[in-house]
């Protein structure tokens, strides 16, 4: 049998663990949806008879802002790796004028994104230019 135990958030199985008190049985099904569910970003809780719920995890606005910062540097270093690679065609005079316009989009776009309050919880990042 599963067990869940409110104090520890955890799951037992009667075969190899010992069951700690105040535990409730679950179902191996419910167990696994639970799981499942906890894969998906859920996070389990305890409803008020110790039984447990898979809730929608909410952020808090320290993790949206890191979330927002590994964003920004992200896109920016994806950019620069492409700026520097045209630079180099300007600079050995082999670069397209559509080469040398994609130049000047990533450099605005590096420095719009630079600009972008990551502590906005509903921050959208524009698209970069291609």
């Amino acid at each position: 049998m599963i067990y869940y135990n409110a104090t520890t958030n955890g799951f037992y199985n009667s075969e190899i663990n010992i069951i700690p008190k105040n535990s409730v049985e679950i179902t191996h099904e419910y167990h696994a949806e639970l799981l499942q569910k906890q894969s998906a970003g859920f996070v389990i809780q305890t409803d008020k008879n110790g039984y447990p719920i898979a809730v929608e995890r909410t952020l808090t606005a320290e993790e949206i802002k890191t979330l927002n910062e590994s964003q920004q540097q992200r896109l920016i270093s994806a950019a620069n790796e492409k700026i520097t690679l045209l630079q180099r065609a300007i600079k050995y005079n082999v670069a397209t004028d559509n080469e040398k316009q994609l130049l000047e989009q990533l450099e605005l776009f590096t420095i719009n994104v630079s600009r972008i309050d990551t502590s906005n919880i509903n921050v959208v990042f524009p698209e970069m230019p291609e």
